[in-house]
């Protein structure tokens, strides 16, 4: 069976995405209870600003 290097899979912990996985590429989200705080991605991480029902705005990432 041949992997689509385009495949995205979608990775849930008590029904919040917690990683995503794009062929070797992974992006894991950092979360206090309901709200993210923070990602990792290949390129580096970022913390996340966010509105009070959880949403991301803005990533903040170091330069």
């Amino acid at each position: 069976m041949q992997k689509n290097a385009n495949t995205t899979q979608f990775f849930y912990q008590n029904g919040k995405l917690i990683t995503l996985k794009t062929g070797e590429q992974g992006q894991s989200i950092f979360r206090n209870a309901d709200m993210p705080l923070a990602e990792q991605q290949p390129q580096g991480s970022g913390l996340l600003v966010t509105d009070d029902k959880g949403s991301v705005l803005q990533v903040q990432q170091k330069d």
